[in-house]
């Protein structure tokens, strides 16, 4: 992330990624249009030469575990673990599961433990645990930190479509080897006490990033 935008790579398969096309070798002419011209023409030549080292990575490295075949996630996660183990040196690498917001059917009626949420969250967790047993397996558990976290959280009452809306806090899971407390790190939220239905954060989320921008990533939060 870049004060004024973003700079990262998107893919699905870190072994065949198609190089974008060049757009051309003419001469760049000395206009406002040029300099738009010759930004892009950079941008892509730089893409296409990161995509190579990308896919050399991802040649080299390997997995040791088998990840659930039918889970998108856990697969998004394997590529993950094949580029770190084949030596890429990227620093934050950002994957995504879908359908959270769940504001009808969050559950089945009278089985709390079934339905659209417990999907979701069984997706989850046989990805992040195929995940860290192969890092563990490639002996990497200890200098990879995972963090979950989400846009926004969801408020405590169900609603009439037997779901939820959004809410105002949320709760996150980091994992790594290399974590010096584990467990829980804060109170359970006070069900007792809601603001207008939502429930009342303890920590700020802000304050988890700045932690691992100093502490893990060994930069500076200040000015972030």
């Amino acid at each position: 992330q870049g004060l004024n935008g973003n700079y990262s790579m998107a893919i699905n398969d870190p072994t065949d990624l198609n190089p974008l096309a060049s757009g051309g070798g003419d001469a760049v002419p000395n206009t406002p249009y040029g300099d738009e011209l010759a930004f892009l023409r950079l941008a892509i030549e730089q893409s296409n030469a990161y995509g190579d080292v990308v896919t050399a990575a991802a040649n080299a490295g390997t997995n040791m575990v088998d990840y659930p075949e039918d889970n998108a996630l856990a697969q998004k996660l394997k590529n993950v673990a094949l580029m770190i183990s084949g030596g890429l040196r990227t620093k934050v690498y950002v994957v995504s599961l879908g359908g959270f917001d769940t504001h009808a059917n969050q559950t089945v009626e009278g089985e709390p433990t079934t339905g659209e949420y417990a999907v979701l969250m069984a997706t989850l967790s046989s990805a992040i645990q195929a995940f860290q047993a192969d890092l563990a397996a490639l002996e990497l558990e200890d200098r990879v930190l995972g963090m979950t976290f989400s846009e926004f959280g969801r408020r405590v009452k169900q609603n009439a479509s037997k779901g939820t809306d959004h809410g105002t806090a949320n709760n996150l899971f980091l994992m790594s080897g290399s974590l010096k407390k584990k467990g829980l790190l804060n109170d359970g939220p006070d069900l007792s006490n809601l603001d207008e239905g939502d429930l009342i954060y303890k920590v700020d989320f802000r304050s988890v990033y700045a932690t691992i921008l100093d502490n893990w990533l060994n930069t500076s939060h200040t000015g972030v």
